[in-house]
């Protein structure tokens, strides 16, 4: 045997008596430290995710048409979905992530926000932990699950893209959480949530479009909290209405011209007027609907807002007693 052999040998020798003392010497580190963070979150939260079936009766027969997801808002068994989920249902199948089955029934919806309550009757249910939506930040990590393409409790992980998106769709405007956690048919309804597995949105859609990647959607949760209250104690969403169209003017110091004044409405009891420019509302100048809605959404119906009108060259102060936005009402009015 040449010498070349045998320092080769004696190499490969001394490679795997060294490789036999490390998983003898070393000291063996527990799986669990080895497992992502994201691992603890969805073991968290799991168990507040149910798939909601949308089932229709065709020829007699009940069939599943549709499939989505829901979070556990109590131990009550109330529910919180996407509208859109629900939609047409003529019953409805909750399935919790032990798989149990129920019936549920529907305690409201708010096509405006795309969501929904919904209700089974079950014990040892783990409701879901809010986080205030308010206080995210663009770059935070987040966890989406839901129930992707019928996949029951997929996983998804990305960032929060920008925290106040504005998209208007059939003719209503939401503001929405944009995240880059892929979300597919299926998520709809289900929970965006931080590192520590607080829900802090509701999955509701993506932008599916041939070369548009990881640009998805979720309901905040502080607009999910106030929608589900209000469908909790009325069975709608209570919006407050002041009964005046408004228009942007191209002078940003005059406001936004009122067009019009419904009847009866609060703007017209407290005497507002065609051709009157709004230029403020509680204190707050107002150049667009979005500022005026702003404020009515920390209003609530009953309460007095005050508005700060020019007529001509005067500069008047009304107060105006918000009531409810009449379902007749066109969506867009305000």
């Amino acid at each position: 045997m040449g010498a070349g052999i045998r320092i080769l040998l004696v190499g490969i020798a001394g490679l795997l008596v060294g490789a036999w003392l490390m998983t003898v010497v070393a000291p063996k580190v527990p799986s669990s430290t080895l497992n992502w963070p994201i691992v603890a979150v969805v073991k968290r939260v799991r168990p507040s995710v149910v798939v909601v079936v949308n089932n229709r009766v065709a020829e007699k027969k009940e069939q599943a048409k549709g499939m989505g997801s829901g979070v556990i808002m109590n131990r009550d068994g109330d529910i919180v979905t996407n509208y859109h989920v629900v939609q047409g249902a003529d019953s409805l199948t909750v399935i919790l992530s032990d798989n149990r089955r129920y019936k549920a029934t529907v305690v409201g919806v708010d096509p405006p926000t795309d969501l929904a309550v919904i209700r089974i009757h079950a014990t040892h249910l783990v409701p879901a932990t809010f986080a205030s939506s308010a206080n995210i930040e663009p770059g935070e990590l987040v966890v989406a699950i839901g129930n992707s393409l019928g996949l029951t409790h997929t996983v998804t992980v990305g960032v929060i893209s920008a925290k106040d998106r504005v998209l208007f769709r059939d003719g209503w405007q939401y503001h929405l959480i944009q995240t880059d956690a892929a979300i597919n048919p299926g998520n709809s309804g289900g929970p965006l949530v931080n590192t520590r597995g607080e829900l802090i949105g509701i999955n509701s859609s993506k932008i599916a479009q041939t070369g548009v990647e990881g640009i998805g959607f979720a309901i905040p949760s502080d607009t999910v909290r106030h929608v589900v209250d209000q469908l909790l104690e009325f069975g709608r969403v209570r919006r407050p209405w002041i009964g005046a169209t408004l228009v942007p003017t191209t002078q940003r110091t005059l406001g936004m011209l009122v067009v019009s004044v419904t009847p009866k409405s609060p703007a017209a009891v407290a005497g507002v007027k065609p051709g009157d420019f709004l230029e403020s509302v509680n204190n707050h100048p107002v150049h667009r609907v979005r500022d005026v809605i702003k404020v009515l959404e920390k209003s609530g119906v009953g309460e007095r807002i005050r508005l700060g009108l020019l007529r001509g060259n005067q500069h008047l102060s009304l107060s105006v007693t918000l009531q409810e936005l009449p379902s007749s009402i066109s969506k867009k009015a305000s």
